[in-house]
C-alpha cells in the first residue's frame, strides 16, 4: 500500500504530465511509469477507444497477451475487447474482487491470462464528460499479491483526469500546419482474414496504412495491430449470435502522423467465410461527431456545429433549430472559444481533423 505522501506526489506528477506537450502515446508511457511507482504492477495495456462503437484503437503497453496471443484472445473472448459503457457505473474492476479470490472463476483468466503467467488483473474505464475514451489494464504476475482496495481506489480517483487528458489529446491537428484533404488521395487498403482471423491476403496499400498508424505488430504470427482483431471479432460475435448478415464494425483513430483513419471489418460471403478489413482516410462525416465530443461541445452546440459544417448561414440555422439568430450567434461564439478558432472555415477544418487555413 502506498503512503499518503507517495500518492500525493503521484497526483502532482500526473497533473504536471497532463500539461506537458506530449501526444497520447507519450502521455500514456509516462503516466504508466508514475502509476507503477505508486501502486506496483508487472504489466499494463492502455487502449484508446472509439467512443461510438466502444472498440479499442491505439494500444500501448507491456503485456504478455498483446505480445503472444491477442488474436486468440479476441476470438475466445470477443466481448472482453469492448470498452465498458460510460453508464456502467464501475470505473475500476479487479479480478480478485470479482471472483472472491478464485481467479480461475473468470473465463478470460482461466483460458488465456492465467496460462500466460498473469495473476490479479485491474481494469479501469476512463470516462470524461460522460464518454468512454480509453481503458487501462494493469496486472501482477501470478506470484505477486492481489490489488487491494486502496490501490484500486487510487486508480479510480485518477481515472477522470487521465480520461480528460486523453480526450484533449485527440484535438491535436497535423504538425507544422499541415492539412489533410477532406478526400485523401491515398488508396484504401484491404486485408482478408479467415474465420480464425489469420491473414489470408492483403493489398500493398494496407501495409502502408498500417505503417502510418505507427503501431507495433504483436509478433510474426499475428502481423496486424492488436485492435484489428478486436474489430473483426466484433463481427464474428454478431455472426455467432445469429445476425445475418452480421453488421460491419469500425473504429476511428489518429495515426502517428496526425492523419485520422477508419478501420472497418465486414463479413465475407461464401463457404470459406472470413472477413474483409479495410483502412481508409476518415472523412468529415466520420470525424465530426467524435471531435465535437473531444472539444466538449454541448448537445445544442453539436447541432449548431453540424449545420455550420453543412454551410448554413446564421439565419438558416436559426430557422432549422427554431431559435433566434442571436442565440445561434451565441452558440457559434461558444463553439469558437472551445475549439480555439475565429472563423467558420477554421471550425470546419478543426472538426475534420485539419489545421486552420491561412
Amino acid at each position: 500500500m502506498a503512503s499518503n505522501a507517495v500518492k500525493a506526489r503521484a497526483r502532482a506528477d500526473l497533473a504536471r504530465l497532463g500539461g506537458a506537450r506530449l501526444d497520447n502515446d507519450g502521455f500514456r508511457w509516462e503516466a504508466a511509469a508514475i502509476l507503477e511507482r505508486t501502486i506496483g504492477f508487472d504489466g499494463w495495456c492502455w487502449l484508446l477507444a472509439d467512443p461510438a462503437t466502444r472498440l479499442p484503437t491505439r494500444d500501448l503497453g507491456e503485456n504478455p497477451i498483446a505480445g503472444q496471443s491477442i488474436r486468440t484472445f479476441s476470438l475466445r473472448h470477443p466481448g472482453a475487447s469492448a470498452i465498458p459503457s460510460s453508464r456502467s457505473g464501475r470505473p475500476v474492476a479487479v479480478t480478485s474482487v470479482e471472483t472472491g479470490g478464485d481467479l480461475a472463476k473468470d473465463p478470460a483468466w482461466r483460458e488465456t491470462l492465467g496460462p500466460a503467467g498473469v495473476g490479479d488483473y485491474l481494469s479501469a474505464s476512463l470516462v470524461a464528460d460522460g464518454t468512454s475514451w480509453a481503458q487501462l489494464h494493469l496486472h501482477r504476475d501470478s506470484a505477486a499479491g492481489f490489488f487491494d482496495e486502496d490501490e484500486a481506489g487510487f486508480v479510480a480517483e485518477m481515472a477522470p483526469m487521465l480520461a480528460a487528458r486523453l480526450r484533449d489529446g485527440l484535438r491535436t491537428r497535423p504538425p507544422d500546419g499541415g492539412t489533410i484533404p477532406r478526400d485523401d488521395p491515398a488508396e484504401p487498403g484491404t486485408i482478408i482474414v479467415d474465420e480464425e482471423l489469420s491473414v489470408v491476403a492483403a493489398t500493398p496499400a494496407a501495409w502502408d496504412w498500417i505503417d502510418r498508424l505507427g503501431l507495433v505488430k504483436p509478433n510474426e504470427a499475428e502481423p496486424l495491430p492488436g485492435f484489428f482483431y478486436s474489430v473483426a471479432a466484433r463481427v464474428a460475435l454478431s455472426r455467432a449470435e445469429g445476425a445475418e448478415p452480421p453488421p460491419a464494425a469500425q473504429a476511428r483513430l489518429q495515426a502517428a502522423d496526425g492523419r485520422w483513419t477508419v478501420v472497418r471489418a465486414a463479413p465475407l460471403t461464401g463457404a470459406a467465410g472470413g472477413y474483409a478489413i479495410t483502412l481508409e482516410a476518415a472523412r468529415s462525416e466520420d470525424l465530426a461527431p467524435l471531435l465535437m465530443r473531444a472539444w466538449s461541445l454541448t448537445a445544442r452546440e453539436r447541432e449548431v456545429a453540424r449545420l455550420v459544417i453543412d454551410g448554413l448561414s446564421t439565419q438558416d440555422i436559426a430557422q432549422a433549430l427554431f431559435i433566434s439568430a442571436h442565440t445561434v450567434h451565441d452558440h457559434v461564439k461558444a463553439i469558437f472559444a472551445k475549439t480555439g478558432v475565429t472563423r467558420r472555415q477554421d471550425l470546419v477544418a478543426a472538426l475534420a481533423g485539419n489545421a486552420p487555413s491561412h
